[in-house]
């Protein structure tokens, strides 16, 4: 016996699949085609799709997946289990977010829309015919009780589990008399893209040359807009494995303060450190940017009125595109270089007004565009943002070279990073090292090879200025440091390893010689075969002794006299990296089985003694 039916086909840039099933279905006659649309019906209910919208009415509604940085309920992102977005005909949210129906069930949407507000790659409609009599408020009410918890929460979406799907849908409605309709739409331009994003990301978190060309294929093609690029690489970048670790723990800590009028300091806090570890795993920082938006759009984390810069930057973007064209070239320059400055005042301060401004002046322009059909605005916006793409290449190039470990600076990178040089120098020569250099190198989290991996780029950058040095020169000079960094930390991990355990001699030269030796002759079974340099080995032997000074010594002085001071000095002084003394801090609180706030409030400069640490807690 036929239990459900399936219908597939293609209409304007749609794919689409109406599921049905039901008493009664099987010999009801429930849809007409024509040239140009198709139309799905049955007792009194109505699905129609056209070369470029759909038309409903009846009772039913809408559900996608939520993509990542859509705008959404905070009640449904602080409960991990809702996944989908879930829209009734005839229904809408009032000021107190509660769902308020209607009978008005008829409506229509474009593809544009549809596309754009809900799920850029798949959305689905269903429709509830029944030989229910009364209004349609109250039969949309039935529904929603009925299957309304269900859609919100099925993962049936995201695996294509379209007939499962069905199944499940029909057994939380509960009503044998009725007819169930399904509707998936496929956007096929989008899908293809989100599709081969997907593919290039997972491989290593980044594109190449030739992936990217790819993508702009596909885009040119479909004519996928650069908003809707965004959104699908978000939600893309945003469910790798390694990203939604960090960046879901991060979305915590914004929950847990907006439950309150304004963050506190320790939970900027610890979002700015989570921020920090994003850049040392590669981790795009448009994914906490995003969640900013969305969850702090009504908070403030201080009661200020709106920064200078801010002003300034609304001020240039709201009035450079109506200004004379012989008199705008004059004041271009000028202005992009205050708003490189601003965008870098934000980035610093962790500011969303900023980007705030952009997108707000970006959709006026797009608006512009499409009322219109005159592009110009566009365009000119479009060459002001490229500089802002100029400066996140930059920052993310020197960020991952002075905070990663390990990272081969390729010719590639140096090329780009010498064109972008030359574009901000183009503004004002100063621009480049006020902007970028300055605070990198006053950052307290930068590591030691990284300051140095940055004042050998730095100097390589000028001698190829100054025609002194190749590409292939300075490339040569960053991999010989790069080997030095990881053979100091195969070093560290094999000598620390002997220094857990008592080891006599180790004061004697000639002992600390022979483990050198030892250890370069484990390197070479792991076919690392190199020479350790003896300077380089007494560095490493020195700091793991200051690591056993910190943690034997100095730490446990500072918890008990709550010293902050001491623990600063200790690590501005030491030539030791601050985040790996902090991650020997986390397991020495582990271990140690202390309060882990005692640690924050290290870290934040407060006092603990509210904890009931005292002097007595063995440290």
């Amino acid at each position: 016996m036929i239990t459900d039916l399936r219908l597939h086909g293609s209409l304007g840039p749609v794919d689409f699949f109406a599921f049905v099933s039901g008493a009664g279905m099987y010999n009801s006659y429930f849809y007409e085609e024509e040239l140009s649309r198709i139309r799905f019906f049955a007792r009194g209910n109505e699905f129609t799709i056209t070369t470029d919208s759909l038309f409903y009415s009846g009772a039913g509604g809408s559900f996608c997946e939520y993509m990542f940085g859509v705008e959404k309920p905070v009640k449904d992102m602080a409960k991990e289990d809702i996944l989908n977005r879930l829209i009734m005909f005839g229904a809408f949210m009032n000021n107190e977010e509660q769902v308020v129906f209607t009978n008005d069930t008829e409506g229509s949407e474009t593809f544009y829309r549809l596309f754009l507000q809900g799920h850029a790659v798949i959305n689905y409609y269903f429709l509830v015919a029944s030989e229910f009599q009364g209004d349609y408020k109250k039969r949309q009410k039935q529904v929603l009780k009925s299957a309304g918890k269900f859609l919100k929460r099925t993962v049936l979406l995201s695996g294509d589990r379209d007939t499962e799907l069905l199944g499940q849908f029909s057994e939380e409605l509960n009503e044998r008399k009725s007819i169930v309709f399904i509707f998936k739409l496929i956007n096929r331009g989008n899908k293809e893209y989100y599709d081969a994003f997907s593919r290039f990301y997972a491989k290593n978190r980044e594109l190449t040359h030739q992936e990217e060309l790819y993508l702009e294929e596909i885009v040119l093609r479909h004519g996928i807009d650069r908003y809707q690029q965004e959104r699908m690489k978000i939600d893309v970048m945003y469910r790798h494995a390694e990203n939604k670790l960090v960046v879901d723990e991060y979305q915590g800590v914004l929950i847990q303060g907006i439950a309150k009028d304004t963050l506190q300091a320790s939970e900027h806090a610890r979002m700015n450190r989570l921020r920090t570890l994003s850049i040392r795993n590669n981790i795009p920082v448009v994914l906490f940017d995003t969640l900013d938006k969305l969850l702090l759009k009504d908070k403030k984390l201080q009661e200020v009125k709106e920064d200078d810069y801010i002003k300034e930057t609304r001020a240039i973007l709201e009035n450079l595109f109506f200004r004379d064209p012989s008199f705008k070239q004059h004041i271009i320059k000028e202005d992009i270089v205050r708003l490189v400055k601003s965008k870098h005042m934000a980035y610093s301060q962790n500011d969303r007004a900023f980007e705030k401004v952009l997108l707000d002046t970006g959709k006026a322009c797009d608006e512009i565009s499409h009322e219109t059909d005159d592009f110009s605005v566009f365009e000119e916006f479009s060459s002001i943002v490229t500089y802002f793409d100029r400066y996140d290449n930059v920052q993310a190039q020197l960020s991952q070279l002075s905070f990663m470990k390990n990272i081969e600076f390729s010719e590639n990178s140096l090329r780009s990073l010498i064109g972008n040089i030359k574009a901000f120098d183009a503004l004002d020569p100063k621009l480049f090292k006020s902007v970028f250099i300055r605070d990198l190198f006053e950052n307290h989290y930068i590591t030691g090879y990284g300051k140095r991996k940055l004042k050998l780029l730095l100097k390589g950058v000028e001698n190829i200025q100054n025609g002194e040095a190749s590409y292939k020169d300075v490339i040569a000079e960053m991999k010989a440091l790069t080997e030095e960094e990881k053979l100091y930390s195969e070093i560290h991990a094999a000598l620390k390893e002997r220094m857990r355990s008592f080891f006599p001699g180790l004061e004697l030269k000639a002992v600390r010689n022979q483990i050198r030796e030892d250890i370069a002759g484990e390197l070479a079974e792991k076919g690392i075969k190199v020479k350790i340099p003896q300077k380089l080995f007494e560095k490493v032997f020195i700091d793991l002794r200051k690591e056993s000074v910190y943690l034997n010594q100095i730490l446990p002085e500072v918890i008990r006299k709550e010293n902050c001071a001491l623990r600063e000095d200790f690590l501005d002084n030491s030539g030791l990296d601050r985040f790996y003394l902090e991650l020997l801090e986390q397991e020495y609180f582990e271990e140690k089985d202390l309060d882990i706030r005692i640690l924050d409030s290290l870290r934040e400069n407060k006092t603990f003694s509210d904890f009931g640490v005292g002097g007595g807690e063995r440290i």
